[in-house]
Parts: structure tokens; C-alpha cells; sequence
């Protein structure tokens, strides 16, 4: 590739070697996933193998090894590297490092604690328990203010992911499981962000997807389930616990979750209910833009989590959205740009004010979460 500019320089940093000569770089960042995710290739043509030190003594990196990757001289992700592939023939010799950040191996491990019992605690508590073997490893950290309701009673499924049965309790307690990429585990909860800059149409938006769908939209969403009979509630009061809320969906649909376990109280449902409305009203716009180069306004890396007001007229687009993935790329076709995956802020349990001039764009949940559940005639709760 032609000389690069600061900006545009990819660092890979393994056993204190660095790597900097790249043929291709990809770099995503996720917020709401087990893990972010990188690749590299690197060649050599030609002149180039007989006049250098050969291409593999310099890029002796195997499996396994600890990585830190710097883009334009910022951390972008720590982790390891997954997968080394090489290829050549009597012309070119290529290399392949694939990796991902550190979360991803906890994650696809199994839940392992002596008992496999979390009565009486939350999600936070529960997290910290199931990756407290991997203490100095990864971490847990909290993003808002996460469901602190704990469950009366939880057990994780022998041999049960630790990523699966994270995100199973969570759902539950409307947090959003995700991860960074720097080691920790996130627990996504009510927040809201300030936007940090804006993306506009002829400005500084390069190629630009937007996709509008009520595909998952539904006028009522509802959830049933069941809590431990007593003296005071038995019968259909205790096994027929119906909570519904109102949905974005115009034409008349229904969507009924059932309860994974049973529940303590009428007002788990009624959260579970609002949490469904959320995660598929939530998917009414996806968004993709890609800026050139892989800096914010010429400082800082485009950072997950953060909320940027979008403007396109073209896309019909007027409102604040939240990054949920950030893909950093470069090779010798497209240069160095970086591709932004947006969604509307409280798909992630943000709740910032996003479209306050315009009517016309998708509009937040139907039933704050914030909102009380009423009192519940006969086992059933309405919105």
C-alpha cells in the first residue's frame, strides 16, 4: 500500500512485536454481542520476497497469542488472535490473522459454580458470580441503571453457554447483554448518551442503507406465566397471569411470549411485555453509513454506544441514533473509511429525546419503562 498517513495506520501489537504493514484491515466493534472482531492480511509479491526478510519470519504470530490493535494510534481492541491462515504459490505469499476480543472466550464457556444456584439474586449479582473464575480476565461493568429485581428463583441449564445464560436473565430484566472491546461485560440499562456529532447528507456521509420495516411490528404485545400458589393466590389468579401492552403495529396482531420460569409477581410480567415491545418495535429503522477514515472529527475512533444526529433527506432520515456497531476497514479499493450500523437509541435502552422536530420519524416505545404497572384485575395487567 502507499505510504500511509498517522491516521491511517493500523497497528497489531503480539508479544511486544508490531505490525503495521497491511495488505487489508478490519476492525468492528460490537456494543450489543459477546465480542468485537478483527482481520488482517498481509502480502508480498515478487521483488518484494527476495529483497525483505520473508514475510512469515515476520509475522510469526500463532493462535492463541494476546493482541493489542491500535488504529491511527488509539486502542481499538484487545483480545486474541483465533485463526492464522497462510496461502502461496511461486508468485505471492499471503498471510491471515483473524481474532476477537477478549469477552468471546468466557462467553462460549459453560456456566461452572458448585451449585448452579442463583435464588434470590439479579442479573448484576448472577453475572459476577458466573465470571468471577475469570477475575483479572474480563470484567463485568454496568451501563445505566440495569433491573436490580432479583429472581425468586434461577438456575442456569447444565452446560448452559455463560453468554447464553446471561442473555436469557437479562431479557427477562429488559437489559441488554453486550461487551466492549477492552475485556468487559456489559449490562445495558436505562441511560441516555449526548449526541457527539452530527452525520448530514452531502456533507459527511459517504455511502448511506437505511431500511424501514414493520416486519416485527405488533398492535399488542403480551406475555403469560405463572407464580407459586399460596393461601392467598391459587388457581387461575396464580396460573394464568396474563400482561399486555400497546405496540407501533396499525394493523390488528398480536404477539404472546411465555414466560421461561415462573414468576413473583404480576409486575415481572408487565416488564417482560414492555421488553418485547421494545426489542421488536425497536427494529422499525436500521441504519448504515460509512464515513471516510476511521476518526470523529478528526480526534477520536467512532465509539459504540454513542449517539449521533442523523440528517438525509434522501433516506428520510431526521433524528438521533445510536451506534451499535463500528467497522473500521481499509485496503487498496476503498482506502480507509469506517462503517457506522445504527439503530434508534432506545432499541439499547437509551432514552434520549431523538426525533423532537419530526413527527414523521418512528417514535419511542408505546409504554415508557419507567411506568408503573397497574393494578392487576383478576391476574391480568393492561397498558
Amino acid at each position: 500500500m502507499p505510504q500511509q498517513r498517522p491516521d491511517e495506520i493500523a497497528t497489531l501489537i503480539v508479544r511486544g512485536q508490531k505490525f503495521e504493514d497491511w495488505e487489508s484491515v478490519l476492525v468492528q466493534e460490537r456494543w450489543a454481542d459477546s465480542f468485537s472482531y478483527f482481520k488482517f492480511t498481509a502480502a508480498e509479491r515478487d521483488r518484494e520476497i527476495l529483497s525483505q526478510t520473508p514475510l512469515w519470519s515476520r509475522l510469526q504470530f500463532r493462535p492463541d497469542d494476546p493482541c493489542t490493535i491500535l488504529l491511527a494510534g488509539q486502542p481499538a481492541i484487545k483480545g486474541f488472535i483465533e485463526t492464522r491462515q497462510v496461502a502461496y504459490d511461486a508468485a505471492s505469499h499471503g498471510v491471515m490473522l483473524i481474532g476477537k476480543s477478549t469477552p468471546a472466550w468466557p462467553a462460549r464457556s459453560s456456566v461452572d459454580t458448585k451449585t448452579g444456584n442463583f435464588d434470590g439474586k439479579n442479573v448484576e449479582q448472577i453475572a459476577r458470580e458466573v465470571l468471577a473464575p475469570y477475575a483479572g480476565f474480563v470484567n463485568v461493568k454496568t451501563v445505566g441503571m440495569p433491573n436490580p429485581m432479583p429472581f425468586d428463583k434461577m438456575q442456569n441449564q447444565p452446560g448452559e453457554m455463560i453468554w447464553d445464560f446471561l442473555e436469557r436473565i437479562a431479557r427477562v430484566r429488559g437489559i441488554v447483554m453486550g461487551s466492549d472491546a477492552f475485556g468487559n461485560f456489559l449490562l445495558i440499562g436505562d441511560h441516555t448518551a449526548p449526541v457527539v456529532t452530527d452525520l448530514i447528507e452531502g456533507v459527511n456521509i459517504k455511502k448511506c442503507q437505511a431500511v424501514f420495516s414493520k416486519e416485527y411490528a405488533y398492535e399488542k404485545f403480551v406475555v403469560i406465566g405463572q407464580t407459586a400458589a399460596s393461601d392467598n393466590n391459587s388457581g387461575p389468579a396464580a396460573s394464568e397471569q396474563r400482561a399486555e401492552v400497546p405496540g407501533h403495529g396499525r394493523i390488528k396482531s398480536t404477539l404472546i411470549t411465555p414466560t421461561e420460569q415462573p414468576v413473583k409477581s404480576i409486575v415481572e410480567l408487565y416488564d417482560r411485555a414492555k421488553n418485547e415491545e421494545v426489542w421488536n418495535d425497536g427494529t422499525e429503522i436500521k441504519v448504515s453509513i460509512t464515513v471516510q477514515g476511521w476518526l470523529r472529527d478528526g480526534k477520536s475512533l467512532w465509539k459504540v454506544g454513542d449517539n449521533v444526529f442523523v440528517k438525509s433527506p434522501m433516506a428520510m432520515l431526521n433524528m438521533t441514533m445510536k451506534i451499535q456497531n463500528s467497522t473500521f476497514t481499509q485496503d487498496n479499493a476503498s482506502g480507509t473509511q469506517t462503517t457506522l450500523d445504527l439503530v434508534p437509541p432506545w432499541l439499547l435502552k437509551d432514552g434520549t429525546t431523538f426525533n423532537p422536530n419530526d413527527p414523521a420519524m418512528p417514535s419511542g416505545p408505546a409504554t415508557p419503562s419507567s411506568a408503573p404497572a397497574p393494578a392487576p384485575p383478576g391476574g391480568t395487567t393492561n397498558a
